[in-house]
């Protein structure tokens, strides 16, 4: 990926981030500190169920819908900035790190279908109500999302930094 491309790309993920942070501010109070990203993460009938229910009290729950909405664009473009940001950061040098880096470009791609398919799970249970079996799978989807988007972050900060200060050459 070229660098405008990817600057493309970057802009349009900050932008719908910034977006989401805005409208993810209603849905935070005392009760619910990580607004929609502890939605998210409840992984029991209980702990979503109070969200749902403060979130009703507060009448929120609207905005956690759209919330969801606006997230299906981020998803389809967070996940191609990162692994454009590996692509422009990476050297086809035969190191661990950059086979690791190879492996992350492909690997984060697969938030797209986690982010889906947890905003499915997560929209079904603000419109029907909080499930076990809903809050359990998005909350699983929405971990190994997470963990892949730190995983490639962090590679992509160890990159940065290898390039910004790299090793002298022994001789």
């Amino acid at each position: 990926m070229r660098f405008f491309g990817w600057l493309f790309l970057a802009t349009l993920s900050l932008v719908l981030m910034v977006q989401l942070r805005l409208i993810d501010g209603a849905l935070t109070s005392p009760d619910t500190p990580w607004g929609i990203v502890g939605f998210e993460l409840a992984f029991t009938q209980v702990r979503a169920a109070d969200m749902l229910s403060v979130w009703d009290s507060m009448g929120v729950k609207e905005s956690a819908l759209v919330s969801l909405g606006v997230d299906v664009a981020f998803l389809l473009v967070y996940p191609f900035m990162l692994r454009g940001l590996v692509q422009l950061l990476r050297r086809d040098d035969g190191s661990d790190l950059q086979r690791i880096g190879a492996r992350l470009a492909a690997a984060v791609l697969v938030c797209i279908p986690l982010d889906a398919l947890e905003n499915a799970l997560l929209w079904r249970e603000l419109v029907t109500g909080a499930s076990t079996p809903l809050a359990l799978v998005a909350g699983v989807a929405a971990s190994i999302k997470f963990l892949l988007v730190l995983l490639t972050a962090a590679w992509c900060v160890g990159a940065l930094v290898t390039r910004l200060f790299p090793r002298p050459a022994h001789g």
